[in-house]
């Protein structure tokens, strides 16, 4: 092997396959980042059998050959090199020559035969707006769970139904669902799974539905990774999934199995609420993060309407309190003989809930105090840019 490349191209090719470098190898090889040389160029990737992630650059290759060297070392000295340089870099025996100017490096290589096969990329399934999927993994990736003993809520559920890409996250307290536009390339994923044959007015009879459960806190980096003005590929097949960017780059990672909750038809009709809350998102961020320094992440803060405005308090008896108002719409009625106190939540759950909406205010959809709140953004309609949250209250003593 032999080739000559822009240490700044080099650079980010490295920094984007390091990715899927293990914190941990379990063997030494998968510490390792594969560099190869063909007609296209240079390919880079790094594999753990968990995920996987490779990038294609342009290079003058002098000659063609494979060698894998340890990945947290070249990612540092890629890093390090100026980025308009030239870099050549040399199979030399056993040992990986990389110079740049002045500045030489001697990497050792690790035996290739041992590395595992990277597995196949899938067809793609849809292409969507890679900013426009980032926003959406961040609505709903945080309301999943983080619990490694219940593995199928640690991921989000995507559904892809027609032209429309469905995304949920839970973790039994809470529910996050995000509807956006795609374009579906017609490659329909083996074993689509189908939804029930229950008649129900928010699903379809027999409908296909084509899923994949993937791990929710690896779904938000390579989103964010991947973020960006341009379409994004994504295609899910045999267990794995895999995104795919213009640049010859693309990131993967093995699909978690099991049958996730059913959220179609849980959601309640905003019609059916006996409250409906309007309030400014802002200022509702504001006011509970003040008022939650009173209290542990498992106290609640109770909600009450009072007047044309929405009085937020925690904390009572001999501890700490604290209490603080904004401005409310309020139609309908919750009352429970409970002086007026409406609902109660974890503060870190409802703020989770309001960071994740686009509009300037909120709606929270009540049923009963004791009963799952919707909540959706709001200016001029629900649900404005297809999330909704449903978020389970606090029942209150007494």
């Amino acid at each position: 092997m032999k080739l000559r490349a822009y240490a700044g191209v080099l650079a980010e090719a490295v920094a984007h396959v390091a990715r899927a470098l293990p914190t941990r190898a379990p063997v030494p090889v998968l510490a390792g980042i594969l560099l190869t040389t063909g007609p296209d160029g240079l390919s880079l990737a790094a594999y753990d059998y968990e995920s996987v992630a490779t990038c294609r650059l342009t290079a003058e290759i002098a000659d063609d050959g494979t060698v894998l060297v340890p990945g947290r070392l070249l990612t540092e000295i890629a890093k390090a090199l100026p980025k308009g340089a030239e870099v050549d870099i040399e199979l030399s025996g056993t040992r990986l020559l990389v110079t740049s100017g002045s500045a030489k490096f001697t990497l050792p290589t690790l035996p290739v035969e041992e590395y595992p096969a990277l597995p196949p990329v899938p067809d793609t399934v849809l292409t969507i707006g890679a900013d426009a999927f980032a926003d959406a993994v961040g609505q709903c990736a945080p309301a999943a769970g983080t619990d490694d003993s219940l593995p199928v809520l640690t991921g989000v559920l995507l559904t892809l139904e027609g032209e429309t890409l469905t995304l949920a996250g839970t973790d039994r307290y809470r529910f996050a669902v995000r509807e956006i536009g795609v374009q579906p390339t017609g490659t329909v994923p083996a074993e689509p799974k189908r939804t029930s044959k229950k008649k129900d007015k928010k699903e379809q009879d027999d409908a296909v539905l084509c899923t994949a459960l993937v791990p929710a806190k690896w779904l938000t980096d390579a989103s964010k990774a991947l973020a960006g003005e341009h379409q994004l590929s994504v295609g899910w097949h045999d267990g794995q999934l895999t995104f795919t960017v213009p640049g010859g780059r693309t990131i993967g990672t093995r699909l978690l199995e099991g049958d996730f909750p059913r959220f179609r038809g849980l959601m309640p009709d905003p019609a059916d609420a006996a409250m409906t809350l309007t309030i400014p998102v802002d200022e509702a961020l504001a006011a509970i993060k003040r008022v939650a320094l009173v209290v542990d992440d498992k106290r609640p803060i109770r909600l009450t309407h009072e007047d044309g405005q929405l009085l937020l308090d925690a904390g009572d008896g001999d501890d700490a309190h604290a209490a603080d108002r904004i401005p409310c719409n309020a139609s309908g009625d919750l009352a429970e003989g409970r002086e007026g106190c409406d609902i109660a939540f974890k503060p870190a759950y409802l703020v989770t809930a309001l960071q994740a909406l686009t509009t300037p205010e909120a709606r929270l959809y009540l049923t009963h105090p004791h009963k799952p709140a919707l909540i959706t953004g709001y200016s001029g309609g629900p649900a404005e840019d297809g999330y909704e949250h449903l978020l389970m209250p606090i029942r209150l003593n007494g």
